[in-house]
């Protein structure tokens, strides 16, 4: 299972959805139930802030 971004081309609706592999192609428009949906690549993450911080702490035991 994976959560993935569509949009439809009907609407114009974007959506994610949680799905296998096998149900890709069987996605739906939930706003006009439409069926012509691409998968989209949106540049954040659903998963978290999108930052991420490195300590800079010195090691220890060189």
């Amino acid at each position: 299972m994976a959560l993935l971004d569509f949009k439809c081309n009907d609407c114009g609706e974007k959506f994610f959805e949680i799905v296998s592999a096998s149900e890709k192609d069987k996605i739906k428009c939930p706003k006009c139930g439409g069926k012509d949906i691409i998968q989209v690549f949106e540049g954040s993450s659903s998963f978290g802030s999108g930052s991420s911080k490195i300590s800079s702490a010195p090691r220890r035991g060189g």
